[in-house]
């Protein structure tokens, strides 16, 4: 195997070399001359043999040309009995400049082309002349800050029939370049002859300030011509087309001196809140979540500032991660940052929520801006006690003294017109069948409540840790709260229950229940064991020292005499 692959190598070297031997001829002709400056020019190179595709090097017409695109193809002709090879490269080409250019001598091997003189004529000088397509460019504003929005929009004035086409507009280092919704299609009339004009829009965000240039974006497609003499018409031949546009110079402005705050260029920024629920309904322990909105015009969402998250010291925040989105609207940039957090107060009062103030840059006045949320007071109500209202009690109308009111004499009750001897022997009959019904369920109903208060009082916690290991928090905060009710003093939260017994502890076990329940903070697992253990310790600290005081409190049963 070893040999073969030697023996094919060999024998392709030697083809090869044979087809350089019969390499003679090297011609090279343009498809245009002269040409526009936004033109293609085609330039055609022929060796009159089989040769690479890369034997032809595109790099000695950098200079003066702008190479797009280069393709290759072999053909055989058989003329006569005799048989001639060729290979042919096709190098779609713009100029850089006008004037007269010379494209140099092709080698190729040993072989040389002919150099090639074009005059290249500014687009000014063919206005006039009936074009049937160009392009044009621009950027508004035409001048702007690091980080700012810019528009860069490029149209395509057609006078004729597109069959196909593709736009490429090159990236540029450190500007951030995306385009904004789909082309717009319009007509316009230039020289009293109408074109369809094909518009898109770019958004470019330039990362460093300095003189920045955007290449030229180009076209390369095909258009129908028409030829009277294919069947009316029906089959016209397809023409390939290429088109270069203007170049655009800007100016990028660098951040003002002395300007130390967050670096947020815009045109207009504002923040706003809302809430949940009514901020007067704030009551200790309830959370109300509180929904703080930014945006700004002409950025994107990577240079918004964070947002102010201070509070007074009795109200904990949940924060969510903030959502960050950029959306386009009227080929403008607008950028929003939303940021949620649950509010949960842990004692009753009046606060003051602290002012949140963002600065950012007017592009328009060159000034300095704040956007402000001001700073409020809110009132927070105790946590209100669920308990049953008494029954209405019947009014009475005070009458003067010695007033009668007359009204109609009483019927007297059953028991009281009946003879006593009947009353007692009712009496009698019914404590019997009572007795009678009640005795023997006694001890079973007895023994029953036993020991429900037994397994009340000792699998209660129990009972509480395997919620705690399983159940959803919700229910674990529920079943928290009716358990340290049967001990200790009666709250509505557990944030009541923390400032109660005043240990740590169980204070942290319930912050973190929280920041999980609000806002995935922090791994479950963890929680529910921070929690189990808050809870042991509350059984071993408060409830068994209480339990203890009680018994060394008791009086002796066999007192010493």
């Amino acid at each position: 195997m070893v040999r073969i692959g030697l023996y094919l190598s060999l024998i392709i070297s030697l083809l090869v070399s044979f087809n350089a031997w019969s390499f003679d001829k090297l011609t090279a002709k343009v498809d245009k001359n002269p040409a526009m400056l936004d033109e293609s020019i085609t330039l055609t190179v022929e060796a009159n043999a089989s040769l690479p595709r890369e034997a032809f090097d595109t790099s000695v017409l950098e200079k003066d040309f702008k190479v797009v695109r280069t393709s290759v193809s072999n053909q055989m002709r058989k003329i006569n009995l005799q048989e001639s090879v060729s290979t042919t490269w096709t190098t779609i080409l713009f100029p850089r400049t006008t004037g007269r250019l010379t494209i140099p001598s092709i080698k190729i091997y040993s072989i040389q082309s002919e150099p090639i003189d074009v005059l290249v004529v500014p687009v000014s000088q063919a206005s006039s002349q009936t074009r049937n397509i160009f392009m044009t460019t621009s950027v508004l504003p035409e001048t702007g800050y690091v980080q700012q929005q810019l528009t860069y929009q490029v149209r395509l004035y057609l006078a004729v029939e597109l069959e196909r086409g593709s736009l490429q507009v090159p990236t540029v280092d450190n500007v951030i370049m995306q385009q904004m919704g789909e082309d717009i299609e319009s007509t316009a009339i230039q020289n009293g002859k109408r074109y369809r004009v094909i518009e898109r829009n770019f958004s470019i965000i330039a990362q460093e300030s300095g003189s920045l240039t955007l290449p030229s974006p180009i076209f390369e497609g095909s258009i129908r011509t028409r030829n009277r003499g294919s069947f009316g018409g029906l089959f016209n031949p397809s023409k390939p087309v290429n088109q270069i546009g203007p170049e655009v110079n800007i100016d990028i402005l660098p951040i003002p001196s002395g300007y130390t705050d967050n670096w947020l260029p815009s045109e207009f920024v504002q923040i706003n809140e809302t809430w949940s629920d009514d901020i007067s309904n704030f009551t200790v322990g309830e959370p109300i979540t509180r929904t703080i909105t930014l945006s700004a015009i002409g950025v994107d969402d990577s240079v918004l500032p964070s947002i102010d998250k201070r509070l007074p010291p009795s109200i904990t925040a949940y924060p969510e991660q903030p959502q960050l989105t950029t959306v386009n609207k009227d080929n403008t940039l607008i950028a929003q940052k939303v940021l949620s957090m649950a509010l949960v107060p842990s004692r009753e009062g009046t606060f003051v929520l602290p002012e949140i103030r963002v600065p950012w840059f007017n592009t328009l006045t060159k000034t300095t801006e704040y956007a402000v949320i001001a700073a409020q007071s809110i009132n927070v109500q105790p946590a209100a006690f669920n308990s049953t209202m008494p029954n209405a009690l019947p009014t009475t109308t005070n009458s003067q003294p010695g007033t009668v009111i007359p009204g109609p004499a009483p019927i007297l009750p059953w028991y009281q017109q009946a003879y006593p001897w009947q009353i007692s022997t009712a009496l009698v009959l019914i404590l019997w069948a009572i007795s009678l019904w009640i005795v023997p369920r006694k001890k079973s109903t007895d023994k029953l409540h036993s020991k429900t208060r037994h397994a009340q009082s000792t699998i209660s916690l129990t009972r509480l840790q395997k919620t705690v290991e399983k159940g959803a928090f919700k229910y674990i905060e529920q079943e928290c709260l009716t358990w340290l009710g049967q001990h200790f003093t009666a709250q509505p939260t557990l944030q009541g229950y923390t400032q109660q017994l005043n240990c740590t502890e169980f204070s942290e076990a319930v912050k973190a229940m929280y920041a999980f329940m609000y806002d995935k903070q922090g791994n479950e697992l963890y929680v529910r064991e921070q929690l189990k253990a808050a809870l042991i310790q509350l059984e071993k600290e408060y409830l068994q020292s209480t339990r203890l005081d009680a018994k060394t409190s008791l009086a002796p049963l066999y007192p010493n005499p």
